[in-house]
């Protein structure tokens, strides 16, 4: 048993234990997992999952679980919808413990043992027992690497919203879809709705067509975020909750009073709770059921007048530097495909920022990555000093002005630098004439 000398030879070889917990690991796939005739089922069939395992447990009698379960908490047998302590009134208490781990009472740890036999539980009262693994005691991670195709990708993840899960499901898996959502219907905590993204987001207000797979057809949700609460219909706004973060990033670097223009906002994940924290906001969005939700969150989470603005127009932010002021933070997000995101991140700034006369690097202040989309794919956070250089270009004027003056400074330069060769040369001539009076004067 590839357990049992992990439990032997960790003291006197790292390495050697390191290879075994690597094996442990392998092996412990193999034994809760569910039955082999689960593969490639397409319509979810809950008794096939019934399997048959026998498992040790430890009967303690009357003797207190918490005196017990700080020994053993990390052997316990752990799976969704199963209680490993359960209580009798005729046999007492009994632990079930993993049978990945433990086989018998020689598998637990020797100290684990000296503990347990000092509070008088012993090897008699170890014991194996008999139960079913049911469809309901496995999660839905190992229900889909049981049932997909081991050769293709499988469903490596999905995202909530509210009480809808929302899925973007490979074409190999579109014959599994209805037993993935029905899984995710059964284990998701509070879903109500599993849907699938159908194209990818390419309209102008930036939210994607889908399909529910089961459950309820109501797309209108409320979640919570950043001690704020949302209220929004998912088929017709854009929402990523995987930019929970990022939202947090952003309002925590933020400070009272500050001024938040808000270009693209949605129904209002930074805006909303930036509001909350006393700044001041100015939100916008093209899409008129974001700019809805954007007002109706504004009012949920009782944000004052006075410190929001909202707005439903493609020029909304026109004019703000009507006044000189100070130079805005600029963030700008974007998706780099490659193996140096930073770099492609920059070049993408560059070549969308074609401002004449404007050296868009020079305005670069920092480059972060926000999340890992894919393999090779990275969501980016560029941010830059957004000046008047920026937004109304610099004039050829200015920039002839800025030439003169660097020509005029290489000038001096260059005229110091040959006044300085100049009267390096005419040392040197001196040098050279002394030199030479001396030879003569030598040979006469």
């Amino acid at each position: 048993m590839l357990y049992y000398p992990l439990l032997r030879l960790h003291q006197y070889s790292n390495q050697l234990s390191l290879v075994l917990v690597k094996n442990l690991k392998k092996y412990t796939t193999m034994e809760l997992k569910p039955p082999e005739s689960v593969y490639l089922m397409t319509t979810l069939n809950r008794n096939v999952f019934d399997k048959p395992s026998t498992v040790p447990l430890l009967h303690i009698g009357n003797t207190k679980v918490s005196s017990i379960l700080p020994i053993i908490k990390k052997l316990l047998l752990k799976m969704e919808n199963f209680k490993p302590i359960t209580h009798d009134d005729d046999k007492g208490t009994s632990i079930y413990l993993n049978p990945e781990i433990i086989k018998n009472w020689t598998d637990l740890p020797e100290d684990v043992r000296q503990s347990l036999e000092e509070l008088n539980v012993q090897v008699t009262n170890f014991k194996l027992e008999e139960i079913t693994l049911k469809y309901e005691n496995f999660s839905s991670e190992s229900i889909f690497k049981a049932v997909l195709p081991k050769d293709k990708e499988g469903v490596s993840s999905f995202t909530k919203v509210g009480h809808i899960v929302h899925v973007n499901l490979r074409e190999h898996l579109l014959d599994y879809k209805n037993l993935i959502g029905e899984v995710l219907l059964d284990k998701v905590k509070g879903c109500k709705s599993v849907v699938n993204k159908l194209n990818m987001i390419d309209n102008t207000y930036r939210y994607f067509q889908m399909e529910v797979l089961k459950g309820t057809d109501n797309m209108l949700t409320t979640l919570k975020e950043n001690n704020c609460k949302f209220e929004f219909d998912f088929s017709t706004v854009y929402w990523n909750s995987r930019l929970c973060t990022e939202h947090e990033r952003i309002v925590k670097a933020l400070n009272p009073g500050d001024i938040l223009f808000d270009v693209f906002a949605g129904v209002g994940p930074f805006s909303i709770p930036a509001a909350k924290k006393n700044c001041i906001v100015y939100a916008n969005d093209l899409n008129p059921e974001s700019y809805k939700w954007l007002i109706h969150n504004k009012k949920l989470n009782k944000v004052s007048d006075d410190c929001f603005k909202g707005f439903n127009l493609d020029d909304a932010f026109i004019g703000l530097f009507e006044a000189d002021i100070n130079p805005i933070t600029l963030y700008v997000y974007c998706f780099a495909k490659g193996e140096n995101p930073e770099e492609i991140a920059r070049n993408l700034i560059k070549e969308n920022f074609k401002i004449k006369n404007v050296d868009i690097d020079s305005k670069i202040t920092d480059i972060f990555r926000v999340r890992t989309v894919s393999s090779m794919k990275e969501m980016m956070r560029v941010t830059l000093k957004l000046d008047r250089d920026i937004l109304v270009g610099v004039p050829d004027d200015k920039k002839r002005k800025s030439e003169t003056l660097n020509e005029d400074v290489q000038l001096k330069k260059s005229c110091i630098d040959k006044n300085g060769q100049e009267q390096e040369e005419k040392q040197q001539c001196v040098q050279s004439s002394r030199s030479q009076e001396f030879k003569n004067e030598i040979q006469s």
